[in-house]
């Protein structure tokens, strides 16, 4: 028995490559502030080599909108793909703190082409009715790379060093970047409205600016809480007392309900709409948040880090699919490479604006701070948000 609508269709040109990617992406990031640390001796160069590869992603989302614009959805899944791999080969030659410092930036890079590039394919590939599965499938597909990727990837390191490491994962991302090219169709008609990049976006925010407004804010808040859950929850374990091991099961329990919801959550989301699955999610995330505080022992913590898992789950792949919902015909690559840019300035900024409420006052009005954001957006989300499934569905009709 074959796979069902849409999995058959994404199984090798989008789902595949992107567990390769997923894998060697993951074992990267993971791998760089320790093999930073070690080559430098220095904490704050480890930090400093995280931060330009979190910029490099920054820097590319909106021109790896405009790419997919012009040159359609394969070559920049292809050329993002290529990218990871050549320089992951420089990082396994790199023994020097400057050179690794600078590859780090394309790699960011390569991973806002990669994201841009499926994005854009699936909206144009999938119905309104299926790209809540098709998302969440592939957001299945990451987490099992983050999952994937750090095991391997440190016992490879242990075992053989880092070079050979970085070298495995480059070959990883080659054979990803082969699949893309032998298997992804160029769906995305290279008919580009501007030939001014400046003026396009211009346009875009411009025409756009509603929705930026209302559904870009709640985009910020679920990434600014996603983000501001991966940094609370081992730093309230450490005031607990609780060890790194410990700490470890508890993230891994609470990733496991967030993994094993994104088959449901897309039959939801393609059946009832963004919000059915949307609300609830920002609703456990305020009350995790709420609570985090409060955690006193391992179990608390635990119960915690489920909740937190379960709303994480519940809003798997659901920036981008709104995004794919609200995108114009004309212009997707363009618009979504913008909004991936809002939705990325969340993530980034997370972890920032803990450290400087933490500094200023404590890490638990950081946690109540972010859960009173996450409030806020869920009333946007609610009141001043359509129902972006029905607005995909009146203007972007399924393919024939």
């Amino acid at each position: 028995m074959g796979l069902s609508a849409p999995y058959d269709r994404l199984l090798i040109p989008i789902y595949l490559p992107s567990a390769l990617m997923a894998i060697a992406n993951q074992a990267m990031i993971l791998l760089l502030p320790i093999y930073a640390l070690e080559l430098s001796g220095s904490a704050a160069f480890a930090a400093l080599v995280m931060g330009l590869r979190a910029f490099g992603v920054l820097l590319f989302d909106v021109p790896a909108g405009l790419l997919v614009g012009r040159f359609g959805d394969k070559w920049v899944l292809f050329g993002g793909l290529s990218t990871l791999a050549i320089f992951m080969l420089f990082l396994a030659a790199a023994t020097e703190e400057w050179v690794v410092a600078l590859c780090v930036i394309p790699l960011g890079a390569a991973h806002a082409a990669w994201f841009g590039g499926w994005t854009s394919y699936i909206t144009d590939s999938c119905s309104p009715d299926e790209r809540g599965r098709a998302t969440a499938g592939l957001a299945g597909v990451q987490r099992f790379g983050a999952f994937a990727g750090p095991l391997a990837g440190g016992v490879i390191a242990q075992s053989f060093g880092y070079p050979i490491t970085f070298l495995i994962g480059a070959i990883i991302a080659a054979i990803a970047a082969l699949l893309s090219f032998l298997f992804t169709d160029n769906v995305h008609p290279a008919t580009p409205t501007d030939t001014s990049h400046i003026k396009t976006i211009g346009r875009i925010l411009t025409s756009n600016r509603k929705t930026f407004f209302t559904a870009g804010s709640v985009a910020l808040a679920f990434q600014l809480m996603r983000a501001i859950r991966q940094l609370l929850i081992p730093l309230f374990g450490v005031i607990v007392g609780l060890d790194a091991a410990t700490i470890g099961f508890i993230y891994a329990l609470s990733a496991a309900v967030d993994m094993s919801l994104f088959y449901p959550v897309g039959i939801i989301m393609d059946r009832w709409g963004r919000k059915a699955t949307g609300i609830p999610s920002i609703l456990f995330f305020v009350l995790g948040l709420i609570m985090l505080p409060f955690a006193d022992s391992f179990y608390s913590l635990l119960v915690v880090g489920l909740i937190l898992g379960l709303a994480n789950g519940l809003s798997v792949g659901l920036v981008m699919i709104i995004g794919m919902d609200l995108s114009p015909v004309s212009e997707r690559g363009q618009f979504l490479g913008v909004w991936r840019l809002i939705s990325d300035v969340g993530w980034v900024s997370g972890p920032l604006l803990a450290g400087i409420l933490v500094d200023a006052i404590s890490l638990a009005a950081a946690s109540f701070f972010v859960a009173g954001i996450g409030f806020l957006g869920g009333a946007v989300f609610l009141f001043l948000v359509p129902e972006t499934l029905n607005i995909a569905r009146e203007h972007l009709p399924p393919p024939s």
